[in-house]
């Protein structure tokens, strides 16, 4: 893919152009009103963009810039620096492949698991961070779903698939931690707890009581810990399909 600019690459702002821009434009557009916005997804960050970006940053308390920093990122489901954690790379810096290791590999097994019920199966046990066989046959068969080259290599046309068809699996998710207790990520966790019928509350993106309660109904079910933290264990069991 010619000129592929990462998620986390650089700050987003009005002028910016990118793929980068337009999977940013392709993340508001899977969110509703109030918390997303129906706008174009062209690569550019005109003003239309910016008032997305804004409301998106309002609704969970985040300064309204209309910027994409790290901040607005990590509401977004994204680690970039200062976040990461130590030795981390962004997810979609660098090609993942069989023996990869890292904070990467970790956001794309809990991305996959959480998706569908057979990628979770293909993997075999919840993220490690280690990129094994069972992730490479995982990788392959996401690629054969979206139309891609199942060569079980993640590059920039794969890591573009992951954003436009996986939701959540970058960071623990958990109430009362203000850096994991809202976003998009939650909005998308509370989707899957519906389907899976454990959640009757609000989609808001905001991980309150009742978010805490139905994970916890999940766990439980699952026959895991019953902590209320949604980490690797817990993306593990969220496929609804």
């Amino acid at each position: 893919m010619v000129g592929y600019n990462y998620l986390g690459s650089r700050n987003l702002m009005r002028g910016t152009e990118g793929t980068d821009v337009e999977l940013l434009q392709r993340l508001l557009n899977n969110l509703p009103e109030p918390i997303g916005s129906r706008i174009a997804i062209d690569g550019i960050f005109g003003p239309r963009t910016e008032a997305a970006v804004k409301k998106f940053q309002g609704h969970f308390n985040l300064a309204a810039d209309g910027i994409v920093g790290p901040n607005t990122f990590l509401f977004l489901g994204i680690l970039v620096r200062p976040y990461l954690p130590p030795g981390g790379r962004v997810f979609g810096s660098r090609t993942l492949t069989r023996g990869s290791s890292g904070y990467d590999v970790w956001v794309l097994q809990n991305r996959l698991a959480s998706t569908a019920r057979d990628f979770a199966q293909a993997l075999g046990q919840p993220a490690g961070g280690y990129f094994d066989d069972n992730t490479e046959r995982a990788v392959r068969m996401f690629q054969q779903d979206v139309g891609l080259t199942d060569d079980g290599i993640v590059g920039p046309r794969t890591f573009y698939r992951l954003y436009e068809y996986t939701r959540m699996g970058g960071r623990y998710l958990r109430r009362g931690r203000w850096d994991r207790n809202q976003g998009y990520d939650v909005y998308w966790l509370q989707r899957h707890l519906r389907q899976l019928g454990y959640y009757s509350g609000s989609l808001d993106g905001i991980f309150g009581p009742l978010t805490q309660q139905a994970v916890m109904a999940l766990q439980k079910a699952a026959k895991i810990q019953v902590d209320g933290i949604v980490g690797p264990e817990t993306y593990f069991h969220l496929a609804v399909s």
